[in-house]
């Protein structure tokens, strides 16, 4: 797999009638051609959950998906192999310590409201917390 395919673009987390996986799943079956085990191999998830994904966005989709420009903000695919935190949670914790961004920018980005943000980020912090504790 080519690195460009393990770049996902921010921009598509905008859209609000998918789950975050189901847009994922989506993208990269959909825009960059994946299989089914690709993408559960690069998200650390059972190829079953990626098809399930996949198929449930193309029900929910009543419009015709917007079109994804491959300039700007990317997420490397791989934080999304740590299963202990959600989806959200993990976009989330990568932008506010990653790319140091503030609750208000990220939540302007994914197009959430920033106490869901704040709420994440949050989760995200207890559950690593946690996990550390229980080593």
């Amino acid at each position: 797999m080519s690195d460009e395919k393990e770049l996902i673009p921010v921009e598509i987390f905008r859209d609000r009638t998918l789950s975050v996986l189901e847009i994922i799943s989506e993208y990269l079956k959909e825009d960059k051609g994946l299989s089914y085990h690709e993408i559960a191999e690069l998200l650390n998830r059972n190829d079953r959950t990626i098809w399930t994904c996949v198929n449930r966005a193309k029900k929910k989709r009543t419009e015709v998906k917007p079109e994804v420009k491959p300039e700007g903000i990317v997420v490397p695919s791989e934080i999304f192999k740590d299963r202990t935190l959600s989806v959200l949670e993990i976009i989330t914790e990568f932008f506010k310590e990653e790319k140091g961004m503030s609750y208000h920018e990220i939540a302007e980005m994914l197009n959430r409201d920033d106490r869901t943000i704040w709420t994440c980020y949050d989760r995200a912090k207890k559950k690593r917390k946690a996990k550390e504790v229980a080593q």
